[in-house]
Formats: structure tokens, sequence, C-alpha cells
């Protein structure tokens, strides 16, 4: 581009559509998740229990990591639509502390951390319910759209 050349202004990122078929939280997806999000304004939280089947496995009777981390980017993702509006994911870190077999109940929870600004942070981690050791946690960076 030259000096003469002007750059066009950017475009505000359009929000996305939610039409009820996303693989985690649509109701009407019938191959997804269909989660149950509760909200903990207080605590900037969103919350989910659920226990995931043997499709979703990786190795022999290990759930596969990339579903762990869409059910934390997800989380965290409510966490922030919800109380700083709708935002998108930049980043996504991930760490594996236990392996999760299918069907074992879980408790995912997302917090959102920075309240103020148009990039936030959040974390969520998952939980196993029945000896309450952490399976996965994950920090994200969001972009928010307004």
């Amino acid at each position: 581009m030259t000096s003469k050349e002007k750059k066009s202004p950017t475009a505000p990122l359009p929000t996305p559509l939610a039409d009820n078929y996303c693989f985690v939280c649509g109701q009407d997806n019938p191959r997804g998740f269909k989660i149950k999000v509760r909200y903990f304004e207080a605590e900037l939280a969103a919350e989910t229990e659920l226990a995931i089947p043997r499709e979703y496995q990786g190795w022999a009777e290990v759930i596969h990591g990339g579903i762990l981390a869409t059910l934390l980017d997800e989380m965290m993702a409510h966490a922030v639509w919800r109380f700083a509006g709708p935002g998108l994911t930049l980043g996504l870190e991930v760490r594996f502390h236990k392996p999760l077999k299918p069907g074992e109940a879980i408790k995912v929870r997302g917090v959102l951390h920075t309240p103020n600004g148009s990039r936030r942070q959040a974390e969520a981690e998952i939980i196993r319910i029945a000896d309450g050791q952490k399976i996965a946690s994950g920090k994200s960076r969001f972009l928010l759209l307004n």
C-alpha cells in the first residue's frame, strides 16, 4: 500500500447468531451435549454438570482432551457473554490433570476475571463429582464485540 492509499475503516465484527444448534449447549442439535447452564452473578460464574458418553473417548476408557477443552471454552464463554456481553475467544490455554472415564459425572465451571475493558480474561475447571478431583483447567482471553 502506498502512502497515498487510504486504509478502509475496519468494520465492526458481527455478533454471532445463536441458533440453538451449538454442539455443547444447543437444545436442537441431535448430536450435541444439550447442557443446561446455571449462573452465579456474585461470582461472575457459569456452571453445568454432565457425564460424557463413550462416543467421545480418545484412548480406551479416556474422554478425548479436545472434548474437555471444548467444555472449558464453552463455560468461560457463557460467563463472558452473561456478565460482559458478546465476545469471541482470542486464545485458550488448557491443562489436563487427571484422566476422565466415559460416564463419570463432572462439574464444569467458568469464571470471568476481568470485569472491564474490551478484552476479558476467564478461567474454568472440570471437577469429577465423585471424588472432587480436578480433571482439567483452562484460561482464555476474549474480545468483546460491542
